[in-house]
């Protein structure tokens, strides 16, 4: 706990040499120096900082407090008990000297004669929001996390997952839940860059489509390039645009030919379309009915029978 100061010595508003002594002796502040000595006098004007121990630490409501704005950076919510009854002792022991009391290390900014801040620190003289960021962050990073519906991650990693995931599926690739779980975490960590997330699916798409390397590596989605043929599919077999992926072999074949020279391109929109009407799925659509019954309609008129 660090004491307040307001009377004693009136040009710089710090307590008296006997006073800081009597407040230290009430709160088992150690170390505190003479204020009203030429080494640690603050002056009127210029930043002065001085530090200090206490063996009175912050209490369980502070600590939480720091253990729950971790845990909704990292998790999007606060820490359940389970999770407390495992970082709160953890935190209060990082406030133990080596000799095993408690000790906070107290260090105030002045500016100009006033205290501008005061901050708790561990007995290390270390930050305790640093450790718990990284040790926090370090058990997300390793996959420590609760898996909600659709087996999307809790918190901001849902959020990468989810279009991880769909980034994949629009460029033909089949990223499984736990690699898009593990993009995710080290995404919201910071351990890796989202961006560096979409480049690397990227370039799996180039690796598995080479014909269309360049166009998919300049920026543009698989799906947009095989909108032509998921078009075509849809109106000829009569299927809804949104039931048909990347995934579907037929479009993934029209994206992928084998040429007659040999070279993998791309199946030219003609000949997907007559492929198409060699599937057994075509017979059954009105556009198959329609074309019967204008191809019967055509050999009747040949012959003379309709006018």
């Amino acid at each position: 706990m660090v004491f307040k100061y307001g009377s004693g010595n009136p040009a710089v508003g710090l307590p008296t040499s006997s006073g800081a002594k009597s407040i230290a002796d009430k709160f088992g502040v150690t170390g505190v120096p003479d204020v009203n000595s030429d080494e640690t006098k603050v002056k009127k004007s210029g930043t002065y900082t001085r530090t200090y121990d206490s063996s009175t630490i912050p209490d369980d409501t502070a600590l939480v407090d720091k253990i729950n704005k971790i845990f909704k950076q990292y998790y999007g919510r606060d820490a359940n008990q389970s999770e407390l009854a495992i970082w709160l002792p953890q935190l209060k022991n990082q406030y133990k000297a080596p000799s095993g009391k408690s000790k906070t290390t107290i260090k105030e900014t002045y500016k100009n004669g006033q205290l501008v801040d005061t901050q708790y620190l561990t007995a290390d003289n270390a930050d305790p929001a640093v450790w718990l960021d990284t040790n926090i962050k370090g058990q997300l990073v390793s996959g420590k996390q609760a898996i909600g519906k659709g087996n999307v991650p809790e918190g901001p990693s849902g959020k990468f997952f989810t279009e991880f995931k769909n980034f994949a599926a629009k460029n033909g690739i089949m990223l499984s839940d736990s690699a898009a779980t593990d993009y995710a975490n080290k995404a919201v960590a910071g351990v890796v860059d989202a961006d560096t997330v979409y480049s690397t699916l990227r370039e799996s798409a180039a690796s598995a489509f080479p014909q269309l390397a360049d166009k998919i590596k300049s920026g543009i989605d698989l799906k947009t390039l095989a909108d032509p043929y998921i078009q075509s599919m849809s109106n000829l077999l009569e299927i809804p645009y949104t039931a048909i992926d990347l995934f579907d072999p037929k479009i993934r074949s029209a994206l992928s030919f084998t040429q007659a020279d040999g070279k993998v391109g791309t199946k030219s929109i003609y000949d997907f379309e007559k492929e198409l009407r060699q599937d057994v799925r075509w017979q059954y659509t009105n556009n198959a009915k329609k074309e019967v019954a204008d191809t019967t309609l055509r050999v009747l008129q040949d012959f003379g029978f309709q006018g």
